[in-house]
């Protein structure tokens, strides 16, 4: 979800008074739906935060994700001291690619950890484009260890990683849910929509991305 925007509909209470406890808290929000790349980038950017707001921002990328100027927010740009972009397609010939992936975001997350001033929840932001690459290559165990460690590190800093997994969440090589502390879903309708759920909570409406 953007920052400052409201979700509204079926859960709208409990999402709107939980939502900004895991953003200052810190949180972990798995992305889903076979949508197009032009939406794919839409919810990036907006999950990434207002560019007019400081950030911390960290771009893991495969292959196959889209470009990293259409990933990012407008007028932010990959060079800038605030963004680290990591290219997962780099470290494919390591003997273990996965762990030379997450220890990248882990010193990455550590850099802007020890900066000061402190980090304030929610300021740092992890997009991860996309998982379905990495999940072709590993078993899900794999990838579950993989997630966790990196789940874990956003966790620390309260900061918001989102995870973009192109087929539904009922697709069975999914990530395991309990990594996440909640779902982003998208569809294209018309229009781009977006629906949040949070466990224990209940889903939202849809509405527009």
């Amino acid at each position: 979800m953007s920052d400052g925007r409201r979700a509204t509909g079926g859960g709208e209470p409990a999402v709107v008074e939980t939502l900004p406890r895991l953003k200052r808290e810190g949180c972990n929000l798995l992305v889903t739906g076979a949508v197009s790349e032009a939406t794919t980038c839409r919810a990036t950017r907006r999950l990434f935060g207002s560019p007019t707001i400081e950030r911390k921002r960290i771009l893991v990328r495969t292959a196959d994700a889209p470009a990293v100027g259409d990933l990012l927010p407008t007028g932010v740009d990959a060079s800038d001291p605030s963004v680290r972009v990591i290219d997962a397609s780099t470290y494919a010939a390591e003997r273990d690619p996965l762990g030379a992936i997450g220890e990248a975001i882990s010193a990455a997350v550590d850099e802007f950890s020890s900066r000061s001033p402190p980090l304030v929840g929610g300021e740092l932001r992890l997009a991860l484009v996309s998982l379905d690459s990495l999940a072709a290559g590993h078993g899900r165990d794999s990838i579950d260890r993989f997630l966790r460690r990196i789940t874990d590190a956003i966790g620390t800093a309260r900061g918001m990683g989102h995870y973009r997994y192109g087929c539904s969440r009922d697709d069975a090589t999914r990530p395991s849910d309990d990594l996440f502390d909640g779902f982003v879903d998208l569809r294209e309708r018309s229009r781009p929509e977006q629906r949040l759920s949070i466990p224990e909570v209940g889903p939202t409406d849809w509405t527009d991305l």
